[in-house]
């Protein structure tokens, strides 16, 4: 598998600024990384102990772990409001898959997440794919975000019933580049 380090492939992230507030994610950043992951009342425990196993690989070795973390960081209070952790796709040539996307709940609805999306689209761009595959749940707490992945223009190309759990689907959706 081809790994790339966010902060090796694009430069303009090693800092975020006013006009970027995104860059790739310090170890310092993982506390507020998880915060947020509980805080947005979505994951259960086991989600975030994941969120904080693939925050883990990626300090260890974005290459060889294939995991890549952003954080959005409010400049003027050098907080982490969000993060997205992404990576190339095994065995494909054109996709990345997105494996989450974040907001603090108090920052949600002020361009958090969708800074965070461009982000990985300018990430992806600068490896040479063009394929971004998300998936996520079809529970009905996931759909702010269905709805979020629509408004970004990603397209549900498949739902396969009761994938996690009985009632519980899978929705596949993917965004060209």
């Amino acid at each position: 598998m081809i790994a790339y380090r966010v902060c090796e492939i694009l430069p303009y992230f090693r800092t975020s600024t006013p006009h970027m507030p995104v860059a790739p994610s310090l170890p310092t950043d993982r506390a507020a990384i998880l915060t947020i992951a509980r805080s947005v009342g979505v994951f259960d425990d086991e989600e975030v102990a994941t969120v904080d196993e693939l925050f883990e690989g990626y300090l260890r070795d974005p290459e060889q772990s294939g995991y890549n973390f952003l954080s959005y960081r409010d400049a003027g209070v050098d907080q982490v409001l969000g993060f997205a952790c992404w990576g190339p796709t095994s065995l494909s040539k054109g996709a990345v898959d997105l494996y989450w996307i974040c907001t603090a709940h108090g920052a949600q609805g002020h361009g958090v997440a969708a800074e965070l999306f461009r982000a990985v689209e300018e990430a992806t761009r600068a490896i040479g794919r063009w394929l971004i595959v998300i998936w996520t749940s079809s529970r009905s707490e996931y759909q702010p975000a269905r709805s979020f992945y629509q408004r970004m223009g990603c397209q549900l190309i498949a739902q396969l019933t009761d994938f996690y759990d009985r009632g519980e689907d899978l929705c596949v959706f993917t965004h060209r580049l």
